[in-house]
């Protein structure tokens, strides 16, 4: 009965989108609430103090996370590729973001003190910690968009190993980067590109809003539209990775395959 709901719903889905392709931007209007939520606790810890901005940033990177999953398993269902993520409740779906968040911190501890003990500022490196929350929101300028982009890829390798039913470990996720590595290169090229031409932009653009609300007499709805503002273009971010993503790993399997390497069944690109 759930596949044949589940059928009915793809075909739905068909029939409304015609021949518009099927990775538009407003079929993922799931991620909303999660980047909604990333965006208002990202304004509470810019006017927080030091010790309670800390302990409101990793609430940050989770909800930046679950809106992350959410448009990955939005991805993969629209390509028809397989995937249980969508059998996931909010409480597991949060449950995944934490632990995927725990592991990629450590991960960032890592690389922080090795380019601390190679030499680099230690201000500078410190900007590694927030690769999560530049997936969705623009911090700086530059080489440090390399990196979120890096970390895209590290965030969507954990979320496939879930949604194929294997332990999202580093282990496994290294495997993954081995076994996809041409296609994942050109994909970290490609999001680093675009995550720094839209920081550019935003930042432009930053201004011209700025300006905009401190001279117009619209009340006390000027914060709501500067979130409502944030969030879209948090929106457009999620959105351009998780499609790269998820294109880059598709013709990853479809090129692994007519070469000679079978698929398995749990593979969420079928």
């Amino acid at each position: 009965m759930a596949d044949d709901i589940r059928a009915l719903r793809l075909a739905r889905i068909d029939s409304m989108v015609g021949g518009v392709p099927k990775f538009a931007p407003y079929l993922m209007l799931g991620t909303i609430p999660w980047l909604l939520a990333a965006t208002v606790l990202r304004l509470y810890v810019k006017a927080a103090p030091g010790g309670i901005a800390l302990l409101l940033l990793p609430f940050v990177q989770i909800a930046v996370l679950i809106a992350f999953l959410v448009a990955s398993e939005r991805m993969i269902t629209l390509s028809k590729g397989g995937t249980s993520l969508g059998a996931l409740t909010v409480k597991e779906k949060a449950r995944f973001a934490c632990q995927v968040v725990w592991r990629l911190l450590l991960f960032f501890f890592a690389v922080v003190m090795l380019a601390i003990g190679l030499g680099i500022d230690k201000f500078a490196a410190a900007g590694m910690w927030f690769g999560i929350d530049g997936l969705a929101f623009p911090w700086r300028q530059g080489i440090l968009q390399v990196w979120v982009a890096f970390v895209a890829i590290a965030a969507f390798l954990f979320i496939l190993e879930k949604g194929m039913g294997r332990d999202p470990g580093y282990l496994n996720v290294v495997k993954q980067l081995i076994t996809h590595r041409r296609n994942l290169l050109a994909s970290w090229a490609y999001i680093a590109l675009f995550l720094m031409v839209m920081t550019f932009v935003q930042a432009k653009l930053a201004y011209a809003f700025g300006y905009f609300l401190d001279r117009a007499s619209l009340g006390g709805i000027e914060r709501f539209m500067f979130i409502a503002y944030v969030t879209a273009f948090s929106y457009i971010r999620i959105w351009a990775v998780v499609a790269i993503l998820t294109y880059a790993i598709r013709a990853s399997y479809n090129r692994l395959q007519a070469g000679g390497q079978t698929k398995t069944a749990s593979d969420p690109t079928l």
